[in-house]
């Protein structure tokens, strides 16, 4: 993947969002993880705008549970776009990939619940990888969380992205790898489509309103 190495020049309101998000969890961002930044605003762009329901001038309306949610929508889709591109990064999996089978999976809701009890943005199952995840057991832990911008999404995304990266190094293409995540099976399944489609849109996201140059460096 492509480092996205002018897009933030152009991300001005995510730069001020992704300031603020800094001192709320008082992380600051490694320098020598510019590029990582970089794509985790160019992200985050695309994030907000695909939870945009309605907009008009400054205003602008969010899902429903982005508008629950006890801190603000923008202030979360930072923290996790954050959390995507960081992880995505040092386990090899595509950022836009990752957040693409977030949306699927949940909606880029941490707090979603699937029908077996799955948990997280990447809906970990209880009694697979989600059983060595705080986040998936713990009911009292997700309430504090709920407090957070990330939600403490890190170890939930962290624990998908191996598994995603597992698979692609078994099924040895992201078709087949986003099927055996869903199914255990490699094979390309309507799942698969469904969340490469949903990079795609993404990606386009994220290239929308910023020049022709600086589109093409969002891989």
């Amino acid at each position: 993947m492509r480092s996205i190495i002018v897009i933030a020049l152009v991300l001005g309101g995510w730069n001020r969002a992704a300031a603020q998000t800094e001192q709320q969890e008082d992380v600051p961002p490694p320098a020598s993880e510019a590029s990582t930044s970089q794509t985790a605003l160019a992200l985050a762009r695309a994030l907000d705008a695909r939870l945009t329901v309605w907009s008009s001038g400054g205003r602008r309306v969010y899902v429903h549970h982005c508008r629950r949610a006890q801190v603000s929508c923008r202030a979360r889709v930072v923290a996790l776009a954050r959390v995507l591109a960081q992880i995505g990064t040092d386990r090899g999996v595509d950022p836009f990939l990752l957040a693409a089978m977030a949306l699927r999976e949940s909606g880029l809701n941490p707090f979603a619940e699937g029908s077996a009890g799955e948990r997280g943005i990447v809906q970990l199952h209880p009694r697979g990888v989600g059983s060595r995840v705080r986040f998936v057991q713990s009911e009292g832990y997700r309430a504090r969380c709920a407090r957070t911008p990330t939600a403490c999404q890190e170890e939930v995304v962290d624990a998908g992205a191996q598994l995603m990266a597992n698979a692609m190094t078994r099924c040895g293409t992201v078709a087949d790898a986003l099927g055996a995540y869903n199914s255990g099976v490699c094979q390309t399944t309507a799942y698969s489509r469904r969340v490469l489609e949903e990079r795609e849109q993404l990606l386009t996201l994220a290239k929308a309103g910023v020049s022709a140059r600086d589109a093409r460096l969002v891989d």
